[in-house]
């Protein structure tokens, strides 16, 4: 396999990477060979890109973008807009030659941009040769990045050890391993590279061999020193060798880059409840006489009054003997209009594989149609379901989450969001951090919102038991927040959750556990916004630690990671408040469109949230005090700082009117009795005392 990164020049000489207007490049350019997908359906939800690197790049604030190689490579002297190029090939027997591609990226190099080399050497030569040469214009592209190369060597691992390692990068989930090594490439780094894994070596031409390191232009990590692979076993094992993160962040130079954070809102992570409507008409073992639909509208929704769902409907079901009584369709309509729920479309027909119109719900003459699964199963709950004051603008994609281009563009013309799909484990089963999915796949011209974790399908071998397993679910959560917050906590499950003891019990069980944490909850549609924010936000730097943030105003957090430095609250605009968090420094915005950062070594002197469990809108210092909305689910938790030490204040909001003292640092705990749900956002006073 290869795979080449190009970034642009270092983040430590912004102005040289940025345009002439200070906008920094917070995009990707992947390129990639269809040759390399297996099987008949290309699409990029196989590329090792998307399931392994894109994930930590979108962590770092980076958003990846594809181009199949076969259509045409942008002119590298265009590439100044990015923040680099991304590749990962494959040597199978149908590849084409890789030096087409490797003399685009020489190009790329010479242009000014940075290269980051992943995997193979891009060799092309039939598999049954020992040692392949490297092709030549592969070589010399290496050589302009900052490495001597030639055919990998095979070697008896006797005959081999390790002679230095970088234990800063290396050695993240799996230590550096020689067991089963029969080669090694042949790298040698030219002066300005640092060797991040240096081999000592006993037989062949080479005695020393440097397949991990850093280089003046980029960065390289070969094949089998990056990530380990055994596919001898189910699920497949991988493990990152190298720590992504902080290579990519090395390799990069992303360093500083202010990151915009979907998984936190105002200093709390983000909690959903979204739920998909399969299984509402199973007949549930707790009440055989009830559709699980009804079961868990009594046990779940009903139970949770304070904490939001996100639930969808099969609509086809409407048009089924059997099932499109009066009664039924009232349960229905009583689940989705309960005041904790937001409701979806999960389908017309519920397509369980989009590529092949393969469908669910066998429908009389029926036969799969974009149009009818998408926007007319949305425009038949606002008709016929949903009260008219309480219209859905949201859709669950269904089955294997595979939409077309032409499928996507039918709900982005509707003017829907749209989730679902992939999302990931990090466990016992799973453990590492190269099986959770990015934020989205790129989709022709739009983007499908990818949901933040796997459902109880993944826990139960596709709902064939055991059925609590789900309850394994709350490991990915907390190995996803801690020690670095790659995801929000999303607990997605189906209505035939319902269905079986166990399930439900398995469901409760993780919601005490989130219910036991300092979350945030909100609705999937919240989310899916801030995801829009991520790749719609512009950061421009304006100055040393001085940041505007353009456009992708549902976008509500910036953080910095390994930043020491705070916002200079008086210089800043729409920053209402930060937190930090183990190495990460979390920056709430307010909710304009051209925001502020401006760090100062100087602790701030003026008031500000340091967290909350609700939105905070229309933010006002005044007076020594705070004057701003709130809007959310549970009771209402927030910490106020930067005012006077133990002072009184008066804290206003709706019926809540209370009397507290901030303590000897000006931090004041301020708890409502109460929260708004669905209800329009109410007013909060923040007075100081005589």
């Amino acid at each position: 396999m290869l795979a080449i990164a190009l970034s642009a020049v270092p983040w430590a000489s912004l102005a040289a990477r940025a345009q002439d207007d200070g906008l920094i490049g917070r995009k990707v350019l992947a390129v990639y060979r269809k040759e390399d997908i297996k099987g008949a359906f290309k699409d990029i939800a196989f590329l090792q890109i998307h399931t392994r690197a894109e994930m930590p790049l979108n962590h770092l604030g980076v958003e990846v973008v594809y181009r199949e190689a076969s259509e045409g490579l942008p002119d590298p002297a265009g590439l100044r807009g990015y923040a680099g190029v991304l590749a990962w090939f494959e040597r199978r027997p149908d590849s084409p030659a890789p030096g087409p591609v490797c003399r685009w990226l020489r190009s790329a190099l010479l242009a000014g941009t940075r290269v980051v080399v992943l995997g193979d050497l891009g060799t092309y030569a039939p598999l049954e040769v020992r040692d392949p040469a490297v092709d030549q214009a592969c070589v010399e592209m290496l050589k302009t990045l900052g490495a001597e190369v030639a055919a990998r060597q095979s070697v008896d691992v006797l005959g081999a050890a390790v002679a230095s390692v970088d234990k800063r990068l290396m050695g993240f989930e799996r230590a550096v391993s020689l067991d089963g090594l029969s080669y090694v490439p042949r790298v040698r780094l030219l002066p300005g590279g640092r060797a991040l894994l240096r081999l000592a070596l006993s037989e062949g031409a080479l005695k020393q061999s440097e397949p991990v390191g850093v280089t003046s232009r980029g960065a390289l990590a070969l094949d089998p020193f990056f990530l380990y692979e055994n596919k001898e076993i189910f699920p497949f094992q991988y493990r990152w060798v190298v720590d992504p993160f902080a290579f990519f962040e090395e390799a990069f130079r992303l360093k500083g880059l202010p990151r915009p954070d979907v998984t936190t809102i105002n200093g709390r992570r983000v909690y959903i409840n979204h739920v998909d409507g399969d299984g509402f008409f199973n007949r549930s073992e707790l009440d055989p006489k009830k559709w699980s639909g009804e079961v868990f509208l009594g046990e779940i929704v009903d139970k949770y009054p304070d904490t939001p769902f996100s639930v969808s409907m099969i609509t086809g079901y409407a048009d089924l003997a059997g099932f499109n009584d009066a009664s039924s369709w009232k349960l229905a309509r009583d689940l989705l209009t309960r005041p904790n729920v937001e409701p979806a479309s999960h389908g017309y027909a519920h397509p369980l594989v989009w590529n092949s119109g393969k469908l669910a719900l066998n429908i009389p003459g029926y036969r799969m149609d974009a149009g009818r699964e998408v926007a007319w199963s949305v425009a038949y709950l606002n008709e016929r379901v949903l009260p008219k004051e309480r219209p859905t603008r949201l859709f669950f994609w269904t089955g294997d989450c595979l939409p077309s281009a032409q499928d996507v563009a039918v709900a982005e013309k509707a003017g829907l969001l749209h989730v679902n799909g992939e999302g990931g484990r990090f466990d016992g089963r799973y453990p590492s951090y190269s099986y959770l999915y990015p934020l989205s796949r790129q989709v022709g011209a739009a983007r499908q919102v990818y949901a933040p974790a796997s459902n109880e399908d993944s826990y139960t071998n596709h709902w064939t038991g055991p059925f609590f397993g789900f309850r394994e679910v709350v490991e990915t959560f907390e190995k996803t927040g801690l020690p670095r917050r790659v995801k929000p906590v999303d607990v997605y499950v189906h209505l035939y959750g319902a269905e079986k003891y166990a399930a439900l019990q398995a469901i409760h069980k993780v919601f005490e556990w989130a219910r036991a944490k300092p979350l945030h909850p909100v609705w999937i549609s919240r989310y899916i916004r801030s995801v829009q924010g991520f790749f719609t936000m512009r950061v421009r730097r304006l100055g040393e630690g001085r940041f505007r943030l353009e456009g992708g105003a549902p976008m509500r957090t910036i953080r910095f990671d390994a930043e020491k430095r705070s916002p200079d609250l008086a210089s800043s605009k729409g920053v209402i408040g930060f937190k930090r968090e183990g190495e990460s420094l979390y920056v709430f915005l307010d909710e304009g469109e051209a925001r502020e950062v401006v760090l100062s070594a100087q602790a701030p002197r003026l008031p500000y949230l340091a967290e909350a469990n609700f939105e905070v809108s229309r933010w006002v210092r005044d007076g020594g005090g705070v004057r701003f909305f709130r809007q959310g689910w549970w009771k209402g938790e927030c910490v106020l700082a930067g005012l006077a030490p133990a002072r009184a204040y008066r804290v206003r909001s709706g019926p809540a009117d209370l009397r507290l003292v901030s303590d000897a640092a000006g931090t004041l705990r301020v708890g409502f009795p109460d929260a708004e749900g669905q209800d329009p956002a109410r007013e909060v006073r923040v007075e100081p005392q005589p």
